[in-house]
């Protein structure tokens, strides 16, 4: 178990970086895409794309599923978001940011 969790901490450190960095996590680099700031265009670093995006995000995400007894209404909500016409989930409403092509 403390192997497993030292490395779950070892990726969650290199996929922070990437997304500081680049805007692209190891996923967001193998599909040619990264995240930027909505209105500049540029890359946010660590606040909006690791803070807000993913610990942010996961912490409601986490909030949600324990309130409401194991269902992740929270989870799907931001994700269906992606039907809208900017394509902009609640994580990226929330940071400001976008998903565009690199």
């Amino acid at each position: 178990p403390g192997l497993g969790l030292l490395l779950l901490l070892a990726i969650f450190i290199v996929q922070a970086v990437f997304l500081t960095r680049d805007g692209q996590s190891l996923g967001k680099k193998a599909l040619n895409i990264r995240i930027v700031v909505y209105r500049t265009g540029e890359n946010g670093g660590f606040v909006p794309n690791v803070l807000l995006r993913v610990v942010l995000n996961g912490l409601l995400g986490f909030i949600t599923l324990y309130l409401l007894g194991g269902i992740p209404l929270y989870s799907v909500v931001d994700a269906l978001f992606i039907f809208r016409k900017d394509r902009r989930c609640i994580h990226d409403l929330i940071a400001g940011t976008v998903v565009v092509n690199a």
